[in-house]
């Protein structure tokens, strides 16, 4: 009998067809900054048609299983057409990574790449360490150097035109 090595993973991504494994499971401190994050975008879409989901939280990137899949932190989708009892199915409008040891330089260049060749609109890198945001905003698939913004700073979210979250009460 053969065993699918994927089965032996707890939770794992595909990019460009190599396998990244996502364990170990995230600090304290990464949830910490994660949960505070989501319940400011979640209160935000309260009646609205954009929805934003948690990690774990399935993304196919191209609307396909057998492409780039990811497990994004969060997750935001704006086309219900692309919410399917699996996940995500295509691209959604904004993703989140909140680094950790074992995935920031992953989050910071082929996740990076990924996000911005899928169509991505806008992507955050958050360093809890440093308390910084990057704001990745993707336009016509041209990449500019991102915004930075840090515990003093509020940043504006750019796929709307009314959020902006306040970071102080994001590293708290």
């Amino acid at each position: 009998m053969q065993i699918d090595p994927l089965q032996e993973l707890e939770q794992w991504e595909r990019i460009n067809g190599v396998i990244y494994d996502m364990t170990p499971s995230p600090s304290a401190e990464h949830q910490r900054v994660v949960g505070n994050l989501f319940a400011e975008i979640h209160t935000y879409l309260k009646g609205k048609t954009c929805e934003a989901f948690v990690a774990p939280f399935d993304v196919f990137l191209e609307s396909k299983e057998s492409g780039n899949y990811v497990i994004p932190d969060i997750t935001i989708v704006c086309d219900p057409a692309k919410i399917t009892a699996k996940g995500c199915i295509g691209v959604p409008e904004m993703v989140i990574e909140v680094l950790s040891p074992a995935t920031g330089k992953k989050d910071r260049t082929v996740k990076l790449k990924c996000y911005r060749l899928a169509g991505v609109r806008e992507y955050w890198i958050v360093d809890p360490n440093m308390q910084t945001v990057e704001v990745y905003c993707f336009k016509d698939n041209i990449f500019k150097e991102p915004l930075v913004y840090d515990k003093q700073d509020t940043v504006p979210v750019g796929i709307f035109t009314d959020l902006k979250i306040k970071l102080s009460e994001v590293f708290v």
